[in-house]
């Protein structure tokens, strides 16, 4: 039913209420009220809202505030509708949350803010295990919170992915994709131990590295006395000391059932291992040989190619899939010959991969063995591009850290949308930096980890913590008995819904829209918003002249974020329904409106035969409402109510049909009137 503005209430969803929030970018969402324009939005730590922090309008159904909020607080928020007079409806019961404690004593140097990349920055620490999100200024926006969570990497469409530390298990780092608002969209079984990455495959089946192992040789070296000691026969041949590789793990994403896997111990030649970087003298400590450490995985959709990086081997890989065939090792030679490119590139315990636009290869050299392979006096980590064309490979950027920043493990390169770099460095406490092409750092994070309490793992740029936040708002919903709906002029009549992208990433989203009586045809289909952006979507039927309501339903699912789907559910109200006699009390009467036709002014008349709250409107043939007469509380006795088809500027409607809704009480009754010019 259509109700007075001053009688509305909007419902709030999120954030829930009394609900404690890891986060500072906070999203407030509320459901749609019929007869709005636009709402009002109250922020407070106040209950009666005497001094509120922010008190602001939205014309959507969703605001996201990043600046106002602060961490170790109680808010009280709340919402009222405002409709197209200016009429505000009545404040929401308000709806309380608290924002819990910050976790990272990250601080920020801005050195060129017109150069930065827009967005936050979202990292992962080891060993104390937590994961936070600062924005340029240094400032925490969000945290994992008491879960253990170690973040690992974001896609395009903003899905995150990372493991939690779980001490009592054998495998005590599970992989798993997860949400800034702290849900866990997908686990790992855990079978094995995972390490270092996953990641969602086109096909909607998650990849990730796992352990592997298996007997082999302990190759001839300074290392060789310590082995021999321990009652080994450390010749290089005979098969007698445990080697830990990896193997890439494919998972049904339904299932989790394992349905495709690549073992290094398949492919990569046990003649290959590291002779520099002190890996057997820990394997003397160990018991067993860290051979591989496969420490990145990413997939190439276009090519249907893996990528990995082999820490150990200082080797980047390119793999078939799903042949498994390799198709090219980069890096360093060693003894097999299975290394044929970039061979004097000289990169080292290498750590993350990102395939850009161009199809070259960003990574981390890490730089372990920089003097070994470079030459150099000390070792030192870069960041290098590096081009690979048919049997060639070199690089075409490169940008190396000074000595105090030097990250002998983990950290990772990010090639940024304006074409900056950001570099991430256990160095020096874990450290940032974004840089432009020409080498100049425009900004610097320090995030104050120490080893070996804390290193960082890998840092990101990314839009921000909602990758499929959007409204959709129905064209002229109005509040019916039975719920909230639409009015249709018998006929060909159209619905029409907004659908706005409010979140931080480029939205994809498919639909479907149906109706219960058949009005309309079945519809599917697909758009695509750019942040900030919104499309009317319009659906035109076929009216019958029925005393029949139907159901309309329009579904909308993002789809790479389907927990996010919204179901929107409709009284589709023929407009010739209200006039049939049988159905409607004898409360009020509506009569022929005069004259009609009419230019430009015509008379309402009706009567009501006790106190009744009173709506009038006006609607064309299309459905659409054009002009609201009434709208107050109304004694009994007859009323004249005059429309003038001016508007205020002395221009006229165009010519047509038009429709006078009473609405009284809970019912309603509809006259048809005929303007001409």
């Amino acid at each position: 039913m259509v109700v007075s503005p001053s009688s509305i209430i909007a419902e709030l969803i999120t954030p829930e209420n009394n609900s404690t929030l890891n986060y500072l970018h906070i999203l407030f969402e509320w459901e749609q009220e019929p007869e709005t324009d636009h709402y009002e939005i109250q922020i407070s730590e106040y209950s009666d809202f005497s001094n509120h922090i922010l008190h602001v309008d939205a014309t959507t159904l969703v605001y996201i505030e990043k600046d106002a909020l602060d961490w170790n607080k109680n808010y009280q928020w709340r919402i009222r509708p405002v409709n197209s007079t200016g009429e505000s409806g009545l404040w929401t019961n308000s709806y309380s949350f608290s924002t819990g404690s910050s976790l990272s004593e990250s601080t920020t140097i801005i050195s060129n803010i017109s150069e930065i990349q827009n967005g936050i920055t979202v990292f992962g620490a080891f060993f104390n295990y937590f994961s936070a999100a600062i924005d340029h200024n240094g400032r925490e926006i969000w945290n994992s919170g008491s879960e253990s969570i170690v973040y690992y990497s974001t896609n395009i469409y903003g899905d995150v992915f990372g493991c939690t530390l779980v001490s009592a298990a054998e495998n005590n780092l599970p992989g798993m994709e997860f949400t800034f608002d702290g849900e866990t969209v997908w686990e790992e079984p855990n079978d094995e131990f995972l390490h270092h990455d996953i990641i969602q495959l086109p096909n909607g089946n998650y990849l990730g590295i796992v352990e592997a192992s298996s007997l082999g040789p302990i190759p001839i070296g300074a290392w060789t006395p310590l082995f021999q000691s321990l009652g080994f026969q450390a010749d290089g041949t005979t098969i007698e000391f445990p080697w830990i590789g990896d193997k890439l793990v494919e998972w049904d994403k339904t299932t989790k059932e394992v349905v495709w896997s690549w073992s290094v111990f398949d492919h990569f030649n046990m003649m290959d291992y590291d002779q520099f970087g002190g890996s057997w003298n820990q394997a003397y400590q160990d018991l067993h040989y860290d051979w591989t450490h496969v420490n990145a995985v990413i997939f190439d959709e276009e090519e249907s190619a893996i990528y990995i990086s082999t820490r150990h081997l200082s080797r980047i890989t390119k793999i078939g899939y799903p042949s498994g065939n390799i198709i090219w090792n980069m890096g360093h030679a060693m003894a097999s010959g299975d290394v044929t490119l970039g061979n004097d590139i000289g990169f080292s315990f290498q750590h993350s991969l990102q395939k850009l636009e161009n199809g070259n290869i960003l990574t981390f050299d890490n730089g372990n063995l920089a003097p070994e392979f470079r030459g150099v006096n000390e070792p030192i980590s870069r960041a290098i591009e590096i081009s690979v064309e048919e049997n060639n490979a070199e690089i075409v950027w490169s940008y190396e850290l000074p000595e105090n920043l030097f990250g002998f493990a983990s950290g990772n390169t990010q090639k940024l949308e304006n074409e900056n770099v950001l570099i991430t460095t256990v160095g020096g406490g874990g450290r940032s930096l974004e840089v432009n092409l020409a080498g100049e750092i425009v900004w610097e994070a320090n995030y104050n980890l120490s080893l070996p309490n804390g290193a960082v793992y890998r840092a990101h740029r990314i839009p921000g913590l909602f990758p499929a936040a959007y409204s959709v708002i129905v064209h002229d919903l109005y509040e019916m008995m039975e719920g909230n709906g639409v009015y249709l002029i018998p006929g060909s009549a159209p619905i029409s819904f907004d659908v706005v992208n409010n979140g931080d990433y480029e939205l994809d989203l498919n639909y479907t829209f149906t109706d219960q009586a058949g009005w309309f045809e079945p519809t599917d289909g697909n758009l695509v918003l750019l942040p900030g952006y919104s499309e009317t979507l319009t659906f035109t039927g076929d009216i019958s002249e029925s005393t029949e309501t139907a159901i309309i339903e329009f579904v909308i699912t993002p789809a790479y974020h389907s927990e996010k789907q919204k179901i929107i559910q409709l009284i589709g109200v023929p407009i010739t329904l209200g006039n049939n006699s049988e159905m409607m009390p004898s409360t009020f009467q509506l009569y022929k409106t005069f004259p009609n036709p009419f230019n430009p002014t015509t008379t309402i008349s009706f009567t009501l035969e006790h106190e009744l709250d009173v709506l009038l409107h006006i609607f064309d043939l299309k459905g659409q409402h054009i002009k609201t007469l009434v709208n107050q509380r109304k004694k009994s006795g007859r009323y004249n109510v005059k429309w003038d088809a001016t508007n205020s500027q002395g221009m006229s409607v165009s010519t047509g049909v038009y429709f006078a809704v009473l609405k009284a009480g809970n019912h309603r009754k509809f006259q048809k009137m005929v303007y001409i010019k």
